[in-house]
């Protein structure tokens, strides 16, 4: 039995007290919390949610075309003075509905320049970081490591290659931690070790672990990485069915050695698959699942499946858990750039909410919407 069969206990007692004819007044059934964004989140180029509670106005909406949800857009560094997001600026149109041959586009032709750009919260600036570049980890101490591309340009039919870079603080000059240009996206901060993913050829990923300049390795194949661990020293991967049976496997990041892992097939058979780009919090992870989400507790070389939230519709992305712990945000794609969840865990029931602009006819970019947070670990105050 899962975590969601179980009636909630508050419930429970309003039920059977109702039923014997006690005032409702007396024993009130619980209440499902009004639904609320994520603390910190873009909606196109509006920051909602920043140090100081005001609403930042971007040079640019976050997005990340190139990486999908494999890495945040926005990225608040560890002491709260700059937000770092990635940009996306179209060089030309091209419709997705068209052909390149239609629309006069040949192979090789420059599409669009990713850039990261750095807002500095306190003083309002909002300047190009990185050039070219993309998928931004903050480290606790300041460290940047990101993805810069061979060249600045996204090309048609070309695919964006490049090496991994890291600055030990905003000034300092870059180097490359990796040695052969390859299609790489930087996903967060296992201590001092960096997580990223390498796609391989047919979109197949494999989780990389980066200890410095020129050492690496192959941590997770064919996988994607859920979260790391408050301290920083496991990773909790995902792999699909093109592998084998669906697994979540927790991996000591120092060694590769699997800590633990779980069968997805042998819990409840709505998980299906676990999705990357989830939340690790204390003893219990979050991940998006086949139908909805999927939260797991981790402790003692074991993973168990303690809850699954269904989700009416198309995948969720990107959960969190909220501060208090008995939520969980997330979002889904929506005709006009998308809506967040806010998931009540007592109650196993999920609200959409759906942030300004409000106004009709706002497509595309401006009207896109993405939570800001920062994968690694440790954060600030953890270490």
């Amino acid at each position: 039995m899962t975590a969601r069969m179980i009636i909630p206990l508050s419930l429970l007692i309003a039920f059977l007290a109702a039923g014997c004819g006690a005032p409702s007044a007396e024993r009130p059934a619980r209440k499902v919390p009004t639904a609320r964004p994520p603390a910190v989140y873009t909606v196109g180029k509006s920051l909602i949610g920043a140090p100081g509670g005001a609403r930042v106005a971007l040079a640019a909406a976050p997005v990340t075309p190139l990486a999908g949800w494999l890495t945040p857009a926005v990225v608040p560094s560890p002491d709260g003075r700059y937000v770092a997001y990635n940009a996306w600026q179209a060089l030309r149109e091209d419709d997705p509905a068209l052909s390149w041959a239609d629309q006069g586009i040949a192979r090789g032709d420059p599409l669009a320049r990713p850039s990261i750009r750095l807002h500095n919260v306190a003083a309002g600036t909002d300047d190009v970081f990185a050039d070219g570049a993309f998928s931004l980890a903050w480290r606790s101490d300041g460290a940047v490591a990101y993805f810069q591309g061979d060249e600045p340009e996204y090309r048609a039919g070309v695919p964006y290659r490049g090496q991994i870079v890291v600055r030990e603080s905003l000034g300092a000059p870059a180097q490359a931690w990796t040695t052969q240009s390859a299609r790489y996206v930087v996903a967060g901060w296992a201590g001092s070790t960096l997580l990223a993913y390498e796609e391989q050829e047919g979109e197949a990923l494999d989780v990389l672990a980066l200890d410095g300049p020129g050492r690496i390795r192959t941590l997770a194949r064919d996988s994607g990485l859920v979260a790391i661990s408050p301290d920083g020293r496991e990773a909790l991967v995902e792999r699909g069915p093109e592998s084998g049976p669906p697994t979540v496997r927790t991996i000591a990041v120092a060694t590769g050695a699997v800590r633990a892992a779980l069968d997805l097939t042998s819990v409840d058979p709505a998980v299906g698959v676990a999705g990357y780009s989830g939340d690790w919090q204390g003893d219990l992870a979050v991940a998006s699942s086949s139908s909805g989400l999927a939260v797991f507790r981790i402790g003692d070389g074991r993973i168990g499946l303690e809850q699954a939230i269904s989700v009416a519709g198309e995948g969720v992305a990107e959960p969190r858990f909220a501060a208090d712990g008995d939520r969980l945000t997330g979002w889904v794609t929506t005709p006009g750039g998308g809506a967040f969840l806010d998931c009540d865990r007592a109650s196993g029931t999920c609200q959409r909410v759906v942030p300004l602009p409000t106004a009709r006819g706002v497509r595309g970019f401006s009207a896109w919407r993405r939570p800001a947070y920062n994968p690694s670990r440790p954060q600030e105050g953890e270490r």
